[in-house]
């Protein structure tokens, strides 16, 4: 789709490049889709939350945004008017129909370069519910654009079904996309944070390659290659990036112990169950204490881009290296301060974060120092007032990374939800629920006695 007439065309900002980047490692580009879908406990007026929709997209720009090719380059500009005509309504009789129904949307690919960078749908549950379902391309939207999305539209239709004024706009990703174009006093930043950061993964020596099943996978490439001293495997094959997708819920006994230490001691639940991903890794491959995970970085710093839709979010190279005799509790305290520092560099570019591995590793292309993605995503129960609702996320059929995990709490419960894509290439469903129990378990066995130490947590597991 081209630009219309006199219509200002813009470069992509660091954070697209990233989007663009996965695309050079997979044929598919549905591996850099998100689409997820919001359930209410109501019966919502589907005809008026159409007309809500259209409003939306005028005041939240994101949904205007096309992207184009001008020769080897990807540009961008933004539609002044746009409109859907008629958002198709779907109705599910079981929790299976919809699930197959929706996993197949997720799966279609949206046509980005045709002017389809989004897709709505409405639907009621089979269990009473009324939900809308958006499938939209990261090139547009991240995670939390996305949750910006749900929540200004579902105020938009509580403003048209009561007659109140419509709430406040939304800040304009247009304008934060001009801020970034040809801006030297934020590159020559940038370009120094990029070394700091740089500097700090470089420190000691390098990490080992950890695998949600194991060291097979790696030793099976060091055969392949001939090299006894591969330490990253061959995992970026574009004709090899099947997924699929498992939800794995925990009990409320489960989450209890868990939700209660986070309260008791003030801690992030993204660092508590990072350490039992690291254990759990540690425990399936020989014990290793050094591993490197991306971890999705909102990158929202400032009121205007905490209120804005579009992509933002960046992938940073979250390196931890914990010591056997580190208490459980250290462990988890370690992870914050690497938090800390790591938001301190967040908008150091993914393609320079990315070319820096690559040399320091000595990598080729199709490997990789990062076993995984993860996200942890902060539902609250009041995100939408007082209605009470369910996020759903669904398969969209093809990824980059070996594994990507979405972890989150159930709006309605407080009950921990684990998700996870993994790559069929290189893992299998049950490798993945092993893996899953041991970083559960590593979890609890901490929580429950923080002053164990990791050595002491692993010959447990």
């Amino acid at each position: 789709m081209r630009p219309p007439k006199n219509t200002p065309v813009y470069d992509l900002i660091h954070s697209q490049e990233m989007v663009q980047y996965m695309w050079r490692y997979t044929l598919h580009m549905q591996a850099t889709q998100i689409p997820c879908a919001v359930a209410f406990d109501e019966e919502l007026d589907f005809p008026l939350l159409q007309k809500a929709v259209n409003i939306e997209i005028a005041r939240n720009d994101c949904l205007r945004l096309r992207v184009f090719r001008q020769g080897t380059k990807l540009k961008q500009f933004f539609l002044q008017e746009f409109c859907v005509q008629e958002i198709p309504v779907l109705r599910f009789e079981t929790k299976q129909a919809q699930e197959l129904a929706l996993d197949a949307d997720a799966a279609k690919k949206l046509d980005v370069f045709g002017g389809e960078t989004f897709r709505i749908l409405f639907f009621r549950s089979y269990n009473g519910k009324s939900g809308v379902y958006l499938n939209v391309s990261h090139m547009c939207m991240d995670a939390v654009a996305t949750f910006i999305f749900f929540k200004d539209l579902m105020d938009v239709y509580d403003a048209l079904k009561t007659g109140a004024p419509l709430p406040k706009p939304l800040s304009a990703y247009e304008e934060i996309i001009k801020i970034e174009q040809h801006n030297e006093a934020l590159e020559a930043r940038l370009q120094a944070d990029g070394k700091a950061l740089e500097d700090w993964m470089a420190r000691g020596e390098s990490t080992d390659f950890v695998m949600v099943n194991g060291e097979g996978r790696l030793l099976r490439h060091r055969r392949l290659t001939c090299n006894k001293r591969l330490r990253m495997p061959y995992v970026y094959m574009p004709l090899n990036d099947a997924t699929h997708f498992i939800k794995l819920p925990l009990s409320a006994e489960e989450s209890r112990p868990i939700n209660d230490y986070i309260e008791q001691n003030g801690v992030s639940a993204e660092w508590l169950l990072q350490t039992g991903f690291r254990l759990a890794f540690s425990k399936l491959n020989g014990n290793k204490n050094d591993m490197l995970f991306w971890v999705l970085c909102p990158r929202r710093k400032t009121v205007k881009q905490k209120h804005c839709g579009g992509t933002l979010a960046s992938p940073m190279p979250w390196r931890e290296i914990i010591a056997p005799d580190t208490t459980f509790a250290r462990a988890v305290a370690q992870h914050g301060e690497t938090q800390a520092f790591l938001f301190r560099y967040a908008d150091v570019p993914f393609t320079a974060v990315r070319k820096s591995e690559l040399k320091r590793f000595r990598m080729t292309l199709l490997q990789s120092a990062n076993s995984m993605m993860f996200s942890y995503l902060p539902l609250q129960a009041d995100t939408f007032g007082d209605r009470s609702y369910e996020y759903l996320g669904y398969n969209f059929g093809h990824y980059v990374m070996p594994l990507y995990t979405i972890t989150m709490r159930d709006a309605a419960t407080g009950n921990f939800v684990f998700s996870y894509i993994h790559r069929l290439w290189l893992s299998t469903d049950e490798d993945v629920k092993r893996f899953h129990a041991l970083a559960v378990r590593a979890i609890l066995l901490g929580v429950s006695a923080p002053q164990k130490t990791v050595d002491q947590i692993l010959e447990e597991l």
